[in-house]
């Protein structure tokens, strides 16, 4: 962050930072040359959490730990206005931090993300047949974003007599371990013909893998938004999303999604089990979740709101600052 921030020269009035720890550097670049820093915390960071401090037996670790604390709270406390995704991100920040904030709903590209991808394509490449049912969930395989639960979820289906596909795409780059205890738990439960891993999507299959799915699953805890949710509603894909996630708290349970507690992969069978048998049910979900994604969550939106907060934070008249952005349905 100092050698990012010994590049800049030029002054500007908003420094827009994004993930932790770039507010560093926009703090410095603010006392040097002047500004607001306005920023945008897509993830609470998570270093500083007590317990990872007490876990340790290292003194010298702890100490550490401890100063980097309390250094990223006196940096944060120059900040002028920390944006951040839903609700529960909110209230974990002010948890820690202190200064203002505010919730701004992210959204998706709809030009990009829309129905309309080959499904026969990805299908066919995974030996599916046109009569299964197949649940998708793609992103990065990290330890909050709970499969096992999903995993969990179609073992309990398949002990009822219901047969599922469930489709797991995407990175494990960053947390290989945790996909290989995935895949130990499909081996574990005798699933191999109904789990299947797939490696990093492409971005031009990524209609593809929407289309192919009959409902995607997002089943992750303590997940400060979930874009991938909006991009799949977009495309048009009934959705089915934990309430451990910050998306969840713009959607509707029986309307434009259908919710779950974390960590129930009894109750995920449940609603998978309610989706498959009502095939009217789910193709409202899939419709009414699409218009909301496409009218309301999406970059123009977002953009509009990004720009109404710039303008509020300088006090400018001559901007629209007069927007307003529904959070809930």
């Amino acid at each position: 962050m100092l050698r990012l921030a010994a590049l800049v020269s030029e002054k500007h009035e908003i420094w827009n930072p994004h993930h932790w720890p770039a507010q560093w550097g926009a703090v410095w670049l603010k006392q040097r040359l002047g500004g607001a820093v306005l920023w945008m915390c897509n993830d609470v960071p998570d270093f500083w959490a007590k317990s990872r401090i007490a876990a340790s037996k290292s003194t010298i670790v702890r100490s550490v730990q401890g100063l980097y604390y309390w250094y990223d709270r006196k940096q944060n406390a120059r900040v002028d206005l920390t944006m951040l995704l839903s609700q529960w991100a909110e209230r974990e920040f002010q948890a820690v931090y202190s200064g203002t904030t505010c919730v701004v709903r992210s959204g998706m590209d709809p030009l990009r993300f829309s129905p309309g991808g080959d499904r026969k394509n990805i299908r066919s490449r995974f030996g599916y047949t046109d009569r299964e049912f197949v649940l998708l969930w793609l992103g990065i395989f990290m330890p909050h974003r709970r499969l096992e639960d999903a995993i969990k979820g179609v073992y309990q289906l398949r002990c009822r007599g219901v047969h599922v596909r469930l489709l797991l795409a995407g990175s494990d780059r960053c947390h290989p371990d945790y996909c290989d205890s995935l895949q130990k738990l499909v081996h574990a439960l005798n699933l191999a013909d109904q789990v299947t891993f797939a490696p990093k999507v492409r971005d031009e299959e990524i209609r593809d893998f929407y289309a192919a799915c009959d409902a995607f699953v997002f089943p992750n805890d303590q997940q400060t938004w979930g874009l991938v949710v909006l991009e799949a509603m977009a495309c048009g894909c009934p959705v089915l999303v934990s309430q451990g996630a910050g998306v969840h708290e713009v959607l509707q349970d029986g309307f434009t999604a259908s919710l779950f507690p974390p960590r129930r992969p009894d109750i995920l069978a449940d609603k998978i089990e309610a989706l498959m048998d009502d095939c009217q049910f789910r193709d409202d979900l899939a419709k009414n979740g699409m218009r909301v994604a496409r009218e309301t969550y999406n970059w123009d939106r977002f953009a509009e709101q990004i720009g109404s907060i710039c303008a509020k934070l300088f006090g400018r008249k001559d901007v629209n600052t007069e927007i307003s952005v529904p959070t809930s349905y």
